[in-house]
Parts: C-alpha cells; structure tokens; sequence
C-alpha cells in the first residue's frame, strides 16, 4: 500500500515537491510546524491526497471579518465597526476574482476515494489512469497558485486593518490576524518554489 502511495504522488506532483516529501514546504504547511496540511493529511496512511478548501471557505477569510468577530473583546468603537464593515465588503470584492478562478477548478477537482481515504490504494487497478493523474496534478497546482495570491494580499489587508484600531487594541487585533492566517494557510497547501527554497 505505501509503494502505491509513493508511485501516485511521485506522478501527481512537481518533482521539487515529491523532494521536499509530500506537501510540505511554503506558507508553513508542511512538516512539524503549525499542524498544516503536511501532517494531517500526507502523514495520514489512509489519505494520499490533501484537502483543498472550497472557495466558500476562503472567503471567509476576510481579515476585517476576523476583527469583527472580536468586537466585544477588543472594545471596538461604533465608529470602528462602520470602518471595519466597509472594509470588509471591499476585500471581498477586491478577492472576488481570484475566489471565481479557483472555484471553477475547485468544483471539478474531484478525487477517487482510493487516493482520499486509502479504500483501494494498494491495488493497480484502484489507480487511476495518467490522464486522471496528470489532471489533478493540474487541479493541485492552479488551486495553490491562486490561494497563493490570496496570501500575498494578506499583508496589506491586515496593515488596513490594524489602521482602523487604536494603541490599545494593536497587539489583540495582529494576534487574531496572524491566527486567522495560520488557518487559511492550512486550508490550501501550497506548492514550494521551484528551488525548493522555502
């Protein structure tokens, strides 16, 4: 079962990927660290693939949501939640593009159970075919690519964020958005670089 294992992510992955062992890597999803994607899904014997969130899921990730959401405990002002909720429908906006793109792979990013839960996985009959493989390759890679742009937007949505909270409020507010990150890094892991620098 394990040779069928390795074989299928040897085919399914980028070959810096297969070196660094498995899905970990970039973003802090591999590994020990973190508890990512890494850990709890490609150490997983009876899971081959990871689990990709759906863009519903990312959306949610809205960093003027997750202030929000701490309103009480951070004393945020009236004022501060007006500002906050205009943010956050502007990120959402601002994100709409790239969450259209990824839904459209993500909907037909569909698995067979042998490579989800292990049901079949040690069979050769339970792999699928290099043209099923090569697409979900495919799938993996666009879906990582565009959670990686969401990443990269990160920073500048957490600086307009921190903007709108007071001295007081600061340290709060930047630890529910690092956590808030932590977790949208978890939820789609990311390919490494083609160096396997990380």
């Amino acid at each position: 079962m394990r040779l069928a294992h390795a074989l299928i992510i040897a085919v399914l992955l980028p070959a810096p990927l297969v070196a660094q062992g498995g899905m970990g890597g970039m973003g802090g999803m591999g590994g020990r660290r973190g508890g990512g994607m890494g850990d709890q899904r490609m150490g997983n014997p009876r899971s081959v693939l990871p689990k990709f969130a759906t863009a519903k899921e990312l959306e949610r990730f809205n960093a003027a949501e997750a202030v929000l959401n701490e309103r009480r405990k951070l004393k945020l002002t009236d004022q501060q939640v007006e500002q906050l909720t205009t943010l956050r429908a502007t990120l959402y906006e601002k994100n709409a593009d790239l969450l259209v793109r990824y839904d459209s792979v993500r909907r037909n990013f569909n698995p067979p159970k042998s490579l989800t839960d292990g049901s079949g996985a040690s069979g050769a009959s339970a792999m699928p075919s290099p043209e099923e493989m090569e697409k979900l390759r495919e799938q993996m890679i666009a879906m990582s690519a565009i959670a990686g742009q969401l990443l990269q937007r990160r920073p500048d949505n957490m600086d307009a964020c921190l903007a709108l909270v007071d001295d007081t409020q600061k340290d709060r507010a930047r630890r529910v958005l690092d956590d808030q990150t932590d977790d949208m890094k978890k939820a789609v892991p990311q390919m490494p670089s083609r160096g396997g620098r990380r």
